[in-house]
């Protein structure tokens, strides 16, 4: 199993902070928001390969965190892009990653940070031996439209997968993780060469649930995903004087 971190926006919504700092590299306790999230897939021993996906802006970004926090297992992958518009969507960027080295993948975005635990998730993935997404309940309606919502049965078979409802029917919502088999993430192509989107990554899934199983894993404890300043400023609360090494 590799893994692939989704790191390749520019984050207008943070400007000016990222301006010169891709979002995954803004600070967070006592590092950046990136190693809390390479903290927690680094706990998945079957991972032989973290795989950053980003954008030829910010390339060396990566590479110089990388040489500073000594990974010898983190690959850099950019595309061709240099700003928002040229951008290919991540899935076609996670397309061109995941055709050349056939495996199983965890995929998970790099400006979201959570208690979710990764081990056990890929653990209930081998159990129901089909793609898995990470869900979390969220407590606001309105909050709700913004995000994927999801609807389990009693076997946490995903039975409604919905991108940014108007009216949302549940408030249990995808936090861009997601583990993915062989067979199923090279149907990317498939998706692809219909002409379907390529942004964001849950229309993808979403297609994919019409087509075969997709199973929720339910985790709780705490979620942010750092899309505005006022996100950004409750997680740096959140996360102040905590270690990434000791996450």
């Amino acid at each position: 199993m590799r893994a692939i971190v989704l790191a390749g926006g520019y984050a207008k919504r943070l400007w000016p902070l990222t301006l010169d700092r891709p979002k995954p590299l803004l600070p967070l306790g006592d590092g950046c928001i990136l190693d809390f999230v390479i903290s927690r897939i680094m706990l998945v021993n079957e991972v032989s390969e973290v795989i950053i996906s980003t954008n030829r802006r910010f390339e060396s970004n990566f590479i110089e965190w990388v040489k500073e926090r000594g990974h010898t297992n983190i690959t850099i992958v950019p595309e061709a892009s240099t700003r928002e518009e040229e951008k290919l969507g991540p899935i076609n960027a996670v397309w061109s990653i995941v055709k050349e080295r056939p495996d199983d993948y965890l995929i998970v975005a790099g400006d979201n940070l959570f208690s979710a635990d990764l081990k056990e998730m890929v653990s209930f993935y081998h159990k129901v031996k089909a793609p898995t997404i990470a869900l979390y309940e969220i407590s606001d309606r309105e909050l709700a439209k913004q995000y994927a919502c999801v609807e389990l049965d009693e076997k946490a078979c995903i039975i409604n997968f919905q991108e940014k409802p108007s009216e949302p029917k549940s408030l249990l919502v995808s936090t861009g993780i997601y583990v993915l088999p062989w067979r199923s993430i090279s149907r990317m192509h498939e998706y692809l060469a219909k002409g379907n989107p390529p942004d964001p990554i849950g229309k993808f899934i979403e297609w994919l649930t019409k087509t075969e199983a997709v199973y929720g894993f339910k985790f709780k404890g705490y979620w942010y995903d750092i899309g505005s300043h006022e996100s950004y400023r409750s997680a740096q609360e959140a996360f102040r004087g905590i270690s990434f090494k000791n996450v």
